[in-house]
């Protein structure tokens, strides 16, 4: 909780000039996060492997919330626009299905305030989540109960993007809004005569509360959020993977139970760094851990002021092109910046931005897009699969039918072939076929009798179904007089002579 000093080492370039982070690769931008010399930081990563709770990255999302939460009064005045900044965040932490997200976010981690706290909540709509920030208490006369603001910020969960989507994408649905709504900390809700009779609670005064709200999603579902590039919910999301591709390694087959692999050097870290003995926390869950957030007021510095003007007066402009998804990059950025600032200066200590911790807040942001562009092509080629699956381009449906149509057809041919060879082999030796006598039962099938032996079904591949038969050898055309007849193969040789081109 002592003040610290971060050390980058891509916060500048070759030649001394500042480092666009959105140039770092996703190691490089891992480093820059999670490597920086913030004892906070370190800790988080060593109990994500330590306790092999999902990518370090995706800890901090919950770190993030938490410090949020810390600082509930706290705002962030940049001398631009009509309101200060809140810091309410929402982040989507995506995996593939049961890597754990409860997990992550269940890691334990607790705000320092003394009166601090925050209520988890999974709201079903707008009208539903704004309740959450009132509660029934009993009347000054003790005879009733009253609907009052408290004042504990607020944490929406959910663990899978499906539930979310349910809630929000019905055309009647007050959530999505409300959502981008509360991001804002702008005055969101909306009087009700019987809500206010049901003692709900209805309105929510400009920046008097605290929001942050994490959903899960695996990289193909996220369609759901991607889809409205434009609508406000995307552009507000951080974006956090929990995969860890360097993940330690831990042996399963070493002989020597006692022998130290990866993930138990990590843990045998946490409790070095907690002041555990060792062997502490061998079979134990996760410690709890204090998260601090810049409670005692964040101040930016002039440099990254001249920066956000700077940015600011090139999208009024519309000097450069701004894609739909990063229309909020720069509100996230400072508010990422105004917690690390206050990691940085330690607890009660106040929070100056500058440009480290805008350099370490833009290597989040930057990291965040890597995620939500993987889930983009994640995304796209699901919807490509389910358009195939469902036939929704005329393309699709015709090239479906024209295989299915070759693939009955090729059955049905394959069947009445097995039929006349089947019915060749029995023939022989038969005095009557089809309720008719035959008058030399050694002589093979004639066309017309195999013909007449096949279901109305099979009759329609004849010709394709006995050509088969001709040439895959199976059957042995012969000629017996102006008659053509097919021999089985074990047949032929010993009946007639072969006949190159039998007609039926």
């Amino acid at each position: 909780m002592l003040a610290s000093t971060p050390s980058f080492k891509f916060i500048k370039d070759a030649a001394g000039k500042w480092c666009d982070p959105n140039k770092l690769t996703q190691a490089q931008l891992y480093t820059e996060i999670m490597e920086c010399g913030i004892p906070l930081l370190n800790l988080i990563a060593k109990i994500a492997r330590g306790f092999q709770t999902g990518n370090p990255t995706a800890s901090l999302a919950k770190a993030l919330g938490t410090a949020a939460c810390d600082a509930g009064k706290v705002i962030i005045h940049t001398g631009m626009g009509t309101r200060p900044i809140p810091l309410n965040f929402m982040f989507c932490l995506v995996g593939p299905s049961g890597l754990g997200k409860g997990m992550t976010l269940d890691t334990p981690m607790t705000v320092v305030h003394p009166m601090g706290g925050y209520r988890n909540v999974t709201p079903a709509s707008g009208e539903a989540l704004i309740a959450e920030f009132f509660e029934e208490v009993p009347t000054a006369d003790g005879k009733g109960k009253e609907t009052v603001r408290h004042y504990d910020p607020v944490v929406a969960h959910w663990n899978e993007i499906d539930g979310f989507a349910a809630k929000a994408g019905n055309s009647n649905s007050t959530l999505d809004g409300t959502l981008r709504s509360l991001f804002s900390g702008e005055r969101v809700g909306d009087s009700s005569i019987s809500r206010m009779k049901s003692g709900i609670g209805c309105i929510l005064e400009e920046n008097s509360y605290r929001f942050v709200m994490y959903v899960g999603s695996q990289p193909d579902h996220a369609g759901v959020l991607l889809e409205d590039a434009t609508g406000g919910t995307l552009q507000r999301l951080l974006w956090f993977q929990l995969a860890d591709p360097d993940a330690p390694e831990c042996d399963e087959d070493e002989d020597d139970d006692d022998a130290p692999n990866e993930v138990d050097l990590h843990k045998a870290e946490v409790e070095r760094i907690l002041g555990h003995p060792a062997g502490h926390l061998d079979n134990q869950s996760a410690p709890a851990i204090n998260v601090w957030g810049p409670s005692n007021g964040v101040i930016i510095s002039k440099q990254i002021s001249r920066i956000l003007r700077a940015q600011r007066s090139r999208a009024l402009r519309a000097s450069e092109d701004l894609d739909p998804l990063d229309g909020h990059a720069n509100n996230l950025r400072i508010r990422l910046a105004a917690i690390f600032a206050g990691w940085r200066a330690g607890q009660g200590n106040l929070a100056v931005v500058d440009r480290e911790a805008w350099h370490w807040a833009g290597c989040v942001t930057a990291l965040s897009r890597i995620t939500r562009e993987m889930c983009v092509e994640s995304a796209a080629a699901q919807k490509t699969v389910n358009a195939q699956d469902a036939g929704k381009s005329d393309a699709e449906r015709f090239m479906a039918r024209e295989a299915t149509i070759d693939y009955l057809k090729e059955k049905d041919v394959a069947d009445a072939e097995a039929k006349i060879i089947e019915n060749a082999t029995k023939i022989i030796g038969a005095s009557t076929w089809l309720k008719k006598p035959r008058p030399d039962p050694s002589k093979p099938a004639t066309g017309t009798e195999l013909y007449g032996a096949l279901s109305k079904k099979q009759q329609k591949h004849y010709k394709e179904a006995l050509k088969r038969a001709t040439d895959s050898g199976a059957l042995t055309p012969v000629e017996d007089g102006k008659v053509a007849r097919y021999a089985p193969e074990s047949k032929a040789s010993n009946l007639f002579n072969t006949v190159v081109n039998g007609a039926a």
